[in-house]
């Protein structure tokens, strides 16, 4: 079998739950695969080809074409042409007769009759939540169409059992057409401790963008603040803070107003509020390995996922989670983590209380995350990959 990669979705310097998923599943599956030849196509006119953790082999060749993406999406979008799987080999003194095109986030897509299309969807966020993204993301979303791709695609490949039910559910999209391939994670073995952070902290890693739902974890941070705690339970509170990672793209997301959240939340919150809530941008693979690491317990508040990456990562860490009670994180994390209903301010600050006041149910809980997190891998996302690929071109 002859396969295109799209690796469009790897442009761009920002770190992104589908790069992640991309890197990790395409290396295993070049660990995994011995028969199948692999073209891994990226275009970008002012990027250079991605790095990838590859073995070096004739049966991946790598395809750079430098068109500009604009015009490809606009001709491909409206006028179904060029074919890719064609258009990819143009330059080349010979043509490859492709079996089959994995798109692994979608993207404008056409191709010929003979050459299947598999597309992973990671969750229906923009059709579901609109509102929590940018109007030139909405005009984006629109104009891309992900639920005319996934229909017309051969095989959809689905990052949890929610996401599969979402797809039935709102794209009508056949459960025959969909297969699960749960992700994975994994952290750098090299952990770097961002300057500067406090002794005891509660972290949230994410992007800041409203459906993540940070303000409801302020809001509490203030409340536990504020709450006359005796030193049987957690302690001195102002000893306790809260570190926030993650990058705001206004050109993606609706402003999740969560810096100003949090001034608001210091005005009226506990006394030096302001200097206990530190907010660190973006972080590397290594600080955010460091930061797991060091937490007390890590909090998820997000109102809506596909799978639900950072939590998965907190569990491999060993770091307690507490997170959002909804399916795909229950799905995912088991009895891993505590959970709380998302906008419940107080049940946040509840459970916070008591994960921070109680050593020997935050030892209990990492050693569950870790026990939990070993039934994830890439090389299993990678396998059910495969046998996806095998099911579509038999």
């Amino acid at each position: 079998m002859k396969i295109i990669v799209d690796l469009r979705a790897l442009a761009g310097d920002q770190i992104s739950g589908v790069k992640i998923y991309l890197r990790n599943t395409l290396a295993e599956i070049f660990r995994l695969d011995k028969k199948n030849s692999y073209f891994l196509w990226f275009n970008s006119a002012t990027e250079n080809f991605p790095e990838l953790d590859i073995p070096h082999s004739p049966r991946f060749k790598k395809i750079h074409t430098k068109f500009s993406n604009r015009l490809l999406n606009f001709r491909l979008r409206f006028f179904d042409t060029p074919r890719l799987d064609e258009l990819i080999f143009a330059g080349s003194q010979r043509a490859e007769k492709i079996d089959l095109f994995w798109l692994p986030d979608p993207r404008p897509v056409a191709l010929s009759d003979d050459c299947r299309l598999v597309v992973t969807l990671h969750d229906l966020a923009p059709a579901r939540f609109p509102q929590f993204f940018s109007a030139k993301t909405r005009l984006w979303q629109r104009f891309l169409n992900s639920q005319k791709i996934a229909q017309a695609a051969d095989r959809v490949l689905a990052v949890s059992n929610f996401t599969q039910s979402e797809l039935k559910e709102f794209w009508k999209i056949p459960a025959e057409k969909i297969a699960v391939t749960p992700l994975a994670a994994r952290i750098s073995a090299q952990k770097i401790r961002p300057k500067k952070l406090p002794k005891r902290f509660i972290l949230a890693l994410s992007t800041l963008e409203p459906r993540k739902n940070l303000r409801t974890l302020v809001r509490a941070f203030a409340e536990l603040q504020k709450e006359n705690l005796s030193s049987t339970r957690i302690g001195d509170p102002n000893k306790v803070e809260l570190v926030i990672a993650g990058d705001f793209d206004r050109k993606i997301f609706a402003d999740p107003e969560i810096m100003k959240h949090g001034a608001r939340s210091t005005e009226h919150g506990a006394r030096n509020m302001k200097h206990k809530i530190h907010f660190l941008g973006a972080v590397s693979e290594a600080e955010k390995a460091g930061l797991l690491a060091a937490a007390e317990v890590f909090c998820f508040p997000s109102i809506y996922e596909g799978f639900g990456l950072p939590p998965l990562e907190a569990a491999v860490a060993g770091t307690p989670i507490l997170a959002a009670d909804i399916p795909p994180l229950r799905e995912v994390l088991g009895t891993a983590a505590q959970f709380v209903a998302p906008e419940n301010i107080d049940a946040w600050r509840v459970a916070l209380a008591k994960i921070l006041a109680d050593k020997k149910l935050r030892q209990k809980m990492s050693a569950a995350g870790k026990a939990r997190a070993r039934k994830f891998s890439w090389r299993n996302t990678a396998k059910k990959t495969l046998a996806a690929f095998g099911e579509v071109v038999k």
